[in-house]
């Protein structure tokens, strides 16, 4: 989508919200995905990578709406989940387990047990005691799972510490020596198939510096391990390849590909990739309509129907989206400050921002909201979550309905507990 959102899978964006009120009169916002861009960057990721016949598992964690799922499976993707939640949504999806990954640290027993009983094609262990678990799952369905060891190389990526994951400081993985460690002592955990190393620095990169390093860093361990007598076969490089919201080029990915594929010339190892606001963010916008413009000391506040509890990125990683109108009236544009209903001093989506006349009733877009949008939306402040549409082909279908005040109150219960 360019940055006057033209149209959704061939429908003008002006035409969702009016379209979904024909379901739910109250609604004021709702998030719309391009069923059909995102079919097309699927494969072109998989076509940049095809070189190394890679697992390439969607990331749900992005955006789990089944509808894309159900897309990026037919376009060949497989899928990685963080939770024993994400497990379930997945095979709903129609994803074979064998083409998914399991993924997050502080495993559970259940997860474990998902894992061993439905054999996926990898579960990346975050600890050397995570080992444990998995074997003890595997052994009880008499299983053999294969497990990836998820290594901190301590590399640093630039941006929000909240999305670098690589660091030093990072709670994610163990250390290399650890790592080499259990793969040479693997014996110890007789029903798991332990040869593999799983690396993810970062999210929203957009160079390849970080991940030639994180490259020079894995490599150099599968040969270490090699030398100590415990060959690795399979390869995760996770995913974090980032996309332009307006103010930095978008991660170069033939180029990146077409240097993975020259490292691993030569190598005999399985390749897994776990892509998801590459594939996903471009395609998803968030439709706002405006309550009411109010101004005060100079500035122009915009409040729009959607808030943090809806798009959360901007209030927690102080990120910038691309904020459009709908139907632009006639004027100059001048400096707004777009701002939601919560109530939380955080609840702002862009500052000093330049935009044309708005009034109340008017309809705003926010851009590349088709990933960790919906996905990390909330109820606070009694928000009902927002409805979700797709657009395929020219049509629009409502592919999950929003919350209504009745809903959440309709969530107590009284149930009586022992202790």
């Amino acid at each position: 989508m360019s940055a006057s959102a033209p149209d959704l899978a061939g429908v003008p964006i002006a035409h969702v919200l009016p379209a979904l009120r024909a379901l739910e009169p109250r609604a004021r916002a709702c998030w719309a995905y391009d069923l059909d861009a995102i079919e097309r960057r699927a494969r072109r990721f998989v076509a940049a990578f095809a070189p190394l016949d890679p697992l390439v598992a969607f990331a749900l964690k992005a955006n789990a709406l089944p509808a894309l799922l159900e897309r990026v499976r037919a376009a060949g993707l497989g899928a990685d989940a963080g939770s024993f939640g994400e497990l379930e949504i997945a095979r709903r999806a129609g994803f074979e387990p064998a083409r998914m990954v399991l993924n997050g640290n502080g495993r559970t027993a259940e997860e474990a047990e998902w894992a061993a009983r439905e054999q996926l094609a990898l579960v990346n262990a975050d600890a050397i005691e995570e080992l444990d678990l998995l074997d003890r799952a595997a052994a009880a369905h008499g299983a053999r799972s294969r497990v990836a060891l998820r290594v901190n190389p301590g590399i640093e990526t630039p941006g929000h510490r909240y999305v670098a994951t690589g660091g030093a400081d990072a709670k994610f993985g163990v250390s290399p020596a650890e790592a080499l460690e259990a793969w040479a002592a693997r014996g110890r955990w007789p029903h798991l198939a332990l040869d593999g190393i799983h690396v993810h620095v970062g999210s929203q990169v957009t160079e390849t510096a970080p991940l030639e390093r994180a490259l020079d860093a894995v490599l150099e361990l599968v040969d270490d391990s090699a030398r100590r007598g415990a060959p690795l076969g399979v390869v995760n490089l996770g995913g974090g390849f980032g996309i332009d919201y307006g103010r930095a080029a978008e991660f170069p990915l033939e180029a990146w590909a077409a240097r993975l594929a020259e490292r691993a010339r030569g190598r005999s190892l399985d390749w897994v990739l776990e892509p998801g606001r590459w594939i996903a963010a471009p395609a998803g916008v968030l439709i706002a309509e405006v309550l009411m413009v109010k101004r005060r000391g100079g500035r122009r506040f915009v409040v729009i129907a959607a808030g943090m509890n809806d798009l959360l990125r901007p209030a927690l990683y102080q990120a910038s989206h691309r904020i459009v109108p709908l139907a632009p009236r006639a004027g100059a544009a001048t400096s707004a400050t777009v701002v939601g209903p919560v109530c939380e001093s955080a609840d702002v989506f862009a500052d000093g921002i330049e935009l044309p006349p708005l009034e109340p009733g008017d309809a705003v877009a926010i851009l590349d909201c088709g990933a960790y949008g919906a996905a990390m939306a909330s109820n606070y402040n009694g928000r009902g979550r927002l409805a979700e549409v797709v657009g395929s082909a020219g049509r629009l279908t409502r592919a999950r309905a929003g919350e209504t005040p009745e809903d959440l109150a309709e969530r107590r219960t009284a149930d009586e507990l022992r202790a």
